[in-house]
C-alpha cells in the first residue's frame, strides 16, 4: 500500500513536469540593462563637463576679469568653487561605483549592488546636490557688496536678478534630467530582479 506521503510525492512530480516555465531572453535583458547604463554614463560624464568647464569659467572670471579683494567675497568665491568641485567629485565616484557593478553577475549579488547604487544616487540628489546649491548661491550672493562698488547699484540687483531667474530655469532642466536618470536607474534595477529570479 503507498503511504499518504508518496502519493503527494507522486502528484508534485507529473505536475512538476506538465509545469511551462516561461523562458526570459536573458540576452535581451542584458542588452537592455546595457543601453540603459550607456545613457547613465552618458549623463554623468557630461555632468562633470558642464560642471567642470563651469568651474573653469568662474575660476578664469575671478582670477583675470574681476579678482576680488575682501575677504567674504573670497569666500563667497571659496563656496561657488569648492562646491563645484565637491560635486565634480561625486559624479566620479558615482562613475566609478556604477563601474563596479558587474551587469551578468550570478546571484543577487548584482541586484543588491545595483539597489545600493540607486540609493546612493537618491542620497546625491536629494541631499548633497541641494547642499552644494544653497552653499554656491550663499557664494555668490556674499560677493555681491564687492561688485556694488564697481558697478552700480541697479546693475548688481540685475545680476542678482537674473541668477535667481536662471537658477529656477536650471532647476527645472536638471530636475528633468535626473527624473531620467532614477528611471532608468529603476528599470535596470526592475530588469536585474527579473534576471536572479
Amino acid at each position: 500500500m503507498i503511504s499518504e506521503f508518496e502519493k503527494i510525492q507522486n502528484n508534485w512530480n507529473q505536475n512538476k513536469e506538465e509545469i511551462e516555465f516561461p523562458v526570459l531572453n536573458f540576452d535581451a535583458l542584458k542588452e537592455k540593462i546595457k543601453k540603459k547604463e550607456k545613457e547613465n554614463f552618458l549623463f554623468y560624464y557630461s555632468t562633470i563637463m558642464i560642471l567642470f568647464i563651469t568651474l573653469v569659467v568662474i575660476s578664469s572670471f575671478f582670477y583675470f576679469v574681476a579678482p576680488v579683494k575682501e575677504i567674504i567675497s573670497r569666500i563667497g568665491v571659496g563656496l561657488m568653487l569648492g562646491g563645484l568641485l565637491f560635486r565634480i567629485v561625486i559624479e566620479i565616484i558615482s562613475i566609478y561605483k556604477a563601474k563596479r557593478i558587474n551587469t551578468i553577475e550570478s546571484t543577487l549579488q548584482a541586484a543588491e549592488n545595483s539597489l545600493s547604487f540607486y540609493k546612493f544616487r537618491q542620497l546625491i540628489h536629494r541631499v548633497i546636490a541641494p547642499i552644494v546649491v544653497f552653499l554656491y548661491t550663499i557664494g555668490f550672493f556674499m560677493i555681491s557688496p564687492e561688485f556694488s562698488k564697481y558697478l552700480g547699484f541697479w546693475n548688481v540687483v540685475f545680476i542678482d536678478v537674473f541668477y535667481v531667474v536662471i537658477g529656477i530655469i536650471l532647476f527645472f532642466v536638471i530636475r528633468k534630467g535626473i527624473q531620467k536618470e532614477v528611471q532608468k536607474l529603476k528599470d535596470i534595477l526592475k530588469l536585474k530582479q527579473e534576471i536572479v529570479e
